[in-house]
């Protein structure tokens, strides 16, 4: 059984997290070596110079780049697979509440809960890709792969658990103090929060490959 759209979907998508990925590290080695870190409420008292602008400038790009690939990578895989949907549903979301903080970044409680909603819509894009994947696979035959995915969700739970025990700590004890006692939960959470990117890259990579093999078999038969 062939599946061209989700096929072709997950080659966008693939894309899509490559070029997020090196938006990322871009953002990363110009805050450590070229941009000094500054609070966004004191963005209006600080000078660019010419490369600055023009390094943010290809960061929001890429970005905006990666996101439109992977709504439309998105689009196409749902033609094949209904998980997809909630996943283009959840994009969509995304996409929305990141515009309405860049407009309430100002106020701490409207963008506090907008950055909660956006956390929110980003684990139902990645959990239902990952179910979209699954089912793709048991329908061919590849349950290695389908397992795959139940690994990737472990490790998303963990992460979302000690996300939450980080949360309640600051609540308890206030954001300042909160922070410092809940600093190794949060370490834990951000590492396993790197793992989950990570799987989830190849795991998309590793469906997207199963698929190409899936059509060069079913060619073969033809």
């Amino acid at each position: 059984m062939q599946y061209p759209n989700a096929s072709k979907g997950l080659q966008r998508m693939v894309m899509a997290e490559i070029i997020a990925l090196a938006a990322s590290i871009l953002a990363v080695v110009v805050s450590v070596f070229a941009l000094p870190v500054f609070d966004i409420g004191e963005l209006n008292n600080y000078s660019f110079s010419v490369i600055d602008i023009i390094i943010l400038i290809v960061i929001l790009l890429l970005y905006i780049a990666a996101y439109i690939m992977e709504l439309f990578g998105i689009m196409l895989a749902s033609k094949d697979e209904p998980a997809f949907k909630v996943s283009l549903y959840a994009i969509i979301a995304a996409i929305a509440l990141t515009i309405l903080a860049g407009i309430f970044y100002e106020n701490e409680t409207i963008s506090d809960i907008i950055s909660i909603g956006g956390d929110v819509a980003q684990f139902f894009l990645v959990h239902y890709i990952i179910h979209g994947i699954m089912h793709l696979s048991d329908h061919l035959g590849k349950h290695k792969t389908s397992k795959m995915g139940t690994y990737i969700f472990r490790v998303i739970y963990i992460a979302i658990a000690f996300e939450v025990i980080v949360r309640i700590i600051e609540i308890i004890f206030g954001e300042e103090r909160g922070e410092a006692i809940a600093m190794p939960f949060d370490v834990i959470a951000n590492i396993m929060k790197s793992a989950e990117y990570i799987l989830f890259l190849i795991y998309i990579l590793k469906a997207n490959k199963m698929l190409k093999e899936s059509k060069a078999e079913s060619s073969k038969t033809e």
